[in-house]
């Protein structure tokens, strides 16, 4: 993982964390769905990038 994913991802992170945070002071439901529809972006982002590494190194095992 590069350095601007990583922090970019660090980021991210502390954004949903506060943002879930304001959600449970003010019982905000629409910021609420919000939350779970990026928590599901996030995740399937981070999956794709898991199977293209995957795919690369079965690529460079194959070719050498």
């Amino acid at each position: 993982m590069n350095t601007t994913h990583s922090a970019k991802s660090k980021v991210d992170r502390t954004a949903r964390r506060t943002k879930r945070q304001v959600e449970q002071w003010t019982d905000d439901t629409k910021a609420k769905v919000e939350d779970v529809a990026e928590k599901v972006k996030s995740k399937a982002e981070h999956a794709w990038g898991k199977m293209k590494h995957a795919a690369q190194d079965a690529k460079d095992k194959v070719t050498g």
